[in-house]
């Protein structure tokens, strides 16, 4: 069974932060499924113009040639409709045999109504720092939002300081890493 988030589930996730790109809710609801995972929903800029790394629809929405046949090897990667998903296939494809599945969570799409985006909208605008609401805001095109393991949370009872460091150092890695991929 596929699951489609609807408005009414806006209400099961908070702000936590976010970057230029994305802006990451937690799960603070009880069901299962999504107890200790983040949710990462894409942001597009307020002016309509591109530039800081904000996920503006006239950037290449696909993969360029030159990537096409850096990658031709995992068909995935090359026939994904955007350069979203291409990064996710990468984290799954390239990083995670290479760092071993336990160190690194590629994510799942899970897909979203646009009532739910809309509504996420809402809920985090006072959450925001100023300058990011006025930079840029949820961008309710896209039918899905990446969801991964939360890092930040306890884990049984203790908090690994050790794993949380080398997370974020692997993600900073993998940020540079498929930042440096995509300008090839």
């Amino acid at each position: 069974m596929e699951v489609k988030l609807k408005e009414k589930d806006a209400a099961d996730w908070v702000y936590r932060g976010e970057g230029a790109a994305n802006i990451v809710l937690a799960y603070a609801g009880s069901s299962p499924a999504f107890i200790g995972k983040v949710m990462r929903i894409q942001k597009v800029e307020r002016n309509g113009s591109s530039g800081s790394g904000c996920g503006a629809r006239d950037q290449l929405s696909e993969l360029t040639e030159k990537e096409k046949l850096l990658w031709r090897e995992t068909k995935e990667i090359v026939s994904s409709p955007d350069r979203e998903m291409a990064k996710q296939l990468y984290a799954k494809h390239v990083i995670s045999p290479l760092l071993g599945p336990t160190h690194v969570d590629a994510g799942t799409r899970v897909l979203v109504s646009r009532e739910f985006l809309e509504s996420v909208e809402k809920r985090v605008i006072s959450r925001r720092p100023s300058w990011r609401v006025d930079a840029a805001k949820v961008d309710i095109e896209h039918d899905s939002v990446l969801i991964m393991s939360d890092h930040s949370v306890f884990c049984h009872g203790k908090f690994f300081r050790l794993y949380a460091f080398f997370f974020l150092f692997i993600g900073i890695i993998f940020k540079l890493m498929t930042s440096h991929m995509l300008r090839l």
